[in-house]
C-alpha cells in the first residue's frame, strides 16, 4: 500500500512539473532598447535568459548585458539610480559578482573604460533567497510570472559620461508559444 501511494505521489509530482514548466525552446523575447540621446555615450545589448525550476519558478532568470562605451572617456553605469521593473514593482539591480547578502543594497557605479565592452549578468534584488537545510544555500527566483503569455520586464540604466547623464530604457516582452 505504501508503494502505491508513493508512486501516486511521484506520478502527481511529475504531472505537476510537466504542466508548469515551459521549455526554453517555446519562449522568445522582444527586446526594445530606447536611448535618451541620439548619440548615446554607452550602448547596451540585452539577452534575457529563461529558467525552469520546480522550486524557484519558471520565467525570466536574468539578463546578459553587454555595455559598450562609445566615448573617449570613462563612462559609468550608476546602479543606485537604475532599476528593474516587473509585476508592478521596482527593484534595485542585483549584479553578477555582488554578495547575495547585499542584494537590497545598490552596487557602486561600474566604470567602463573608453572604447571598451563590458559584460555583466543583471538580476532583480528580489530574486536571491536563502534556503536552509541539508541542500540549502543561496538560490535565485525567476523574475516573471508564467500565468500570462506576455510577461514584461523593464530595465532602466543611468549612465554618466562626459559630464552628462543619460538613461537607457529596455523593455523585454516574453512570448510563450
Amino acid at each position: 500500500m505504501k508503494k502505491i501511494s508513493f508512486l501516486a505521489c511521484l506520478f502527481s509530482l511529475c504531472l505537476l512539473v510537466g504542466c508548469t514548466s515551459i521549455p526554453a525552446s517555446k519562449v522568445s523575447f522582444d527586446v526594445d532598447v530606447t536611448y535618451e540621446s541620439e548619440n548615446p555615450s554607452v550602448t547596451v545589448k540585452v539577452e534575457p535568459f529563461w529558467m525552469n525550476d520546480l522550486m524557484n519558478g519558471t520565467g525570466i532568470g536574468g539578463f546578459n548585458c553587454i555595455f559598450t562605451n562609445n566615448t573617449d572617456k570613462v563612462a559609468k553605469v550608476v546602479w543606485d539610480e537604475s532599476s528593474i521593473n516587473y509585476n508592478g514593482t521596482s527593484y534595485v539591480p542585483f549584479i553578477e559578482g555582488q554578495k547575495y547578502t547585499n542584494a537590497q543594497e545598490p552596487m557602486s557605479p561600474m566604470a567602463i573604460a573608453k572604447g571598451v565592452t563590458l559584460s555583466k549578468q543583471v538580476y532583480s534584488s528580489a530574486q536571491p533567497h536563502f534556503v536552509s537545510g541539508t541542500y540549502g544555500g543561496w538560490r535565485m527566483y525567476t523574475m516573471s510570472d508564467t500565468t500570462t503569455t506576455n510577461n514584461k520586464v523593464q530595465l532602466i540604466f543611468l549612465i554618466k559620461a562626459k559630464d552628462k547623464e543619460e538613461s537607457i530604457t529596455i523593455n523585454v516582452t516574453t512570448k510563450i508559444q
